[in-house]
């Protein structure tokens, strides 16, 4: 109440005075409420409810055989009362001149109808039956430009009246779709059947694509049968293999010269290197030359017919010569073939044996490896995330670069470095941490041996300084007192210890 701010005294005195008509909300309710019942009580003396409001008041209420006796506002309120009666009648006279004015005979007409009304309902009543005559004035105009609108159209004929030709430049409604009219003729059943439909769909589709799959593999093998059987590729295929044997002779040749060349060499070296030899070493020689020579020829002979069994097609011929060509030229080819790279063979199978179990064993290496990799990765993980040396000791990046012999990395061997971090460099980086922590650690300890060392080199100076002004001396066994008591004034710089001799010397 202090903060509050002091009205006006003009404002205070005019508070004063309207204090007693203002009252607070309740106390203004309570007075309604009396006031309403005690105006309803003497308004309405019988007791029947009454049909309308306050305000409302009846004219046919005779308000000056009530108006002896009443006094203070009661009688303002009568007063008012027959003010409203009178001006509402005035206005009632006044409507009914003017409507009658309006609407003239058939007005009149109608109105007698009704019944006889009060003249405050009246002007209510006209208005109303005003606007029911206007709306109904309304719905008939509308009607009749309907029908002013089909009299213009033609008459109504068979053809006029086929739905086709009715709705021709009408849009065709969209149509609906069919899982709606699926959804609505199956009903609460097609929830249920909904999962086994489905599944029939699928079936019938796996099986649709397998039959079409098959169909593909057939068009392929006779794709392949067609493009193989063709004149032209066997043609450049015996082709390209006669190329390949003529090549092969002539390097068989080239290196068999060469042996001979060599062989022949070596003769001469042994002929002249030993004198014993003569005829029969020449002539053994040249024996050896021709097996092996004989050897050379039937290997090649195989090799080519071995070849040319293989690539040349099967020669269309006729049941006489089918007859007379005896089967075991048949049976030999494909047995020479056989001897001549069984031997090949059994190598190339030894060999494939040997690559797999490598293979294998390096496959069982690789994964024990990865495995150890990734638990020692994990470990260094955990042990980098709660360590608190790594942070305080990190390892320069400049030195992960290799130099020197090897060279630079190469922006290949980054990437795969950055995607798969190497566990020797987490050692590296931890032992790098360790130095430096053990380095950093050796700093500090010498550095406070230093300051100790200079804080008992300064200290044994101070005691020494002090020892010497009192008189003591010191030796490497340590400091011991004098024998003799010297006075504190004989390590004075000075005459003073001659002068102290002279006095005593005169007493």
């Amino acid at each position: 109440m202090d903060g509050q701010v002091e009205l006006p005294v003009s404002l205070q005195k005019a508070q004063k005075s309207l204090g007693l008509c203002i009252k607070q909300r309740h106390e203004a309710s309570k007075i309604r409420q009396v006031l309403s019942s005690h105006l309803g009580s003497q308004l309405n003396s019988s007791g029947h409810p009454l049909n309308r409001p306050l305000s409302l008041v009846d004219p046919a209420i005779d308000v000056e055989a009530a108006s002896h006796g009443v006094r203070g506002l009661q009688r303002e309120y009568l007063r008012s009362v027959r003010a409203n009666i009178k001006a509402r009648n005035e206005y009632a006279a006044i409507s009914k001149e003017h409507h009658a004015r309006r609407t003239g005979e058939d007005l009149e007409s109608e109105t007698q109808d009704f019944p006889q009304q009060s003249n405050s309902c009246l002007g209510m009543e006209a208005f109303i039956y005003l606007t029911m005559h206007q709306q109904k004035h309304e719905r008939l105009r509308i009607t009749q430009d309907y029908v002013d609108v089909l009299s213009q159209k033609p008459a109504a004929t068979a053809e006029h009246l086929d739905p086709k030709v009715a709705l021709r430049d009408v849009d065709s409604l969209p149509k609906v779709p069919p899982e709606v009219l699926h959804n609505a003729s199956a009903g609460p059943a097609a929830g249920g059947t909904a999962l086994k439909e489905l599944v029939d769909l699928l079936e019938k589709s796996v099986l649709r694509a397998k039959m079409l799959l098959k169909k593909e593999q057939r068009l392929l093998a006779k794709v392949r049968a067609d493009s193989s059987g063709s004149p032209e590729s066997r043609g450049d295929r015996l082709q390209a293999l006669g190329l390949t044997r003529n090549a092969l002779i002539n390097w068989i040749e080239a290196e068999m010269e060469k042996a001979g060349d060599g062989s022949v060499d070596v003769e001469d070296e042994e002929l002249s290197n030993h004198d014993a030899g003569g005829k029969d070493y020449i002539e053994a020689q040249l024996a050896s030359i021709q097996r092996q020579y004989g050897r050379y020829i039937e290997a090649r002979q195989s090799l080519v017919t071995s070849a040319t069994s293989i690539s040349e097609p099967p020669v269309s011929t006729t049941k006489e010569e089918d007859s007379n060509v005896p089967a075991l030229t048949d049976d030999s080819r494909p047995s020479q073939g056989m001897q001549i790279f069984y031997p090949y063979l059994e190598k190339l199978a030894f060999t494939a044996n040997e690559q797999k179990a490598a293979i294998q064993q390096r496959s069982h290496l690789t994964i024990s490896l990865a495995k150890q990799v990734k638990e020692a990765s994990q470990g260094l993980d955990r042990l980098a995330d709660e360590s608190h040396l790594l942070p305080a000791h990190p390892m320069p990046t400049a030195s992960s670069q290799r130099k020197g012999l090897e060279g630079p990395l190469s922006f290949n061997g980054e990437l795969l470095n950055h995607e798969k971090p190497d566990s020797s460099a987490r050692g590296r980086a931890w032992v790098y941490a360790a130095e430096s922590a053990g380095t950093a650690t050796k700093n500090a300890i010498t550095e406070q041996l230093e300051e100790g060392g200079k804080a008992m080199e300064e200290s044994r100076n101070s005691v020494s300084g002090l020892y010497h002004l009192l008189g003591y001396e010191t030796q490497d066994d340590g400091l011991r007192k004098t024998g003799l008591k010297k006075d504190i004034w004989t390590a004075l710089d000075g005459a003073l210890g001659v002068i102290k001799g002279d006095g005593a010397e005169a007493r």
